[in-house]
């Protein structure tokens, strides 16, 4: 099951660069989406401003390499949860997101 998150009054800035995710099965490849796109994870920082509380996620986006600035804001679109669960039974957090694309104007913005 995969939540759709509220992202309105949040804020996202980047803590971590891009990175490839490694494949399940092959760790030396990268993994692909269902339609054969390369996976990227990366950090970042999820910024509530109305409660003025701020959370570090990791993200998964299939595409194009994001092209972000470390410790820019970014914009997250359609961001979603995605909990599994892992060999050992422990419950595992996952945050995918359809695009993840650096904030082009001066100011900070939500996510849409």
């Amino acid at each position: 099951m995969q939540l759709l998150i509220d992202t309105s009054g949040v804020q996202f800035r980047v803590a971590g660069m891009p990175r490839p995710r490694p494949d399940y099965k092959d760790k030396d490849r990268q993994a692909v989406s269902r339609d054969g796109q390369p996976i990227w994870t990366l950090r970042l920082d999820a910024i509530d401003t109305t409660r003025q509380t701020k959370e570090t996620i990791w993200v998964e986006v299939a595409g194009d390499e994001p092209k972000l600035t470390f410790d820019g804001f970014a914009q997250v679109r359609t961001l979603v949860f995605a909990p599994w669960v892992g060999r050992d039974g422990k419950i595992r957090r996952a945050f995918r997101a359809e695009a993840v694309g650096p904030v082009l104007s001066g100011k900070s913005v939500q996510a849409a």
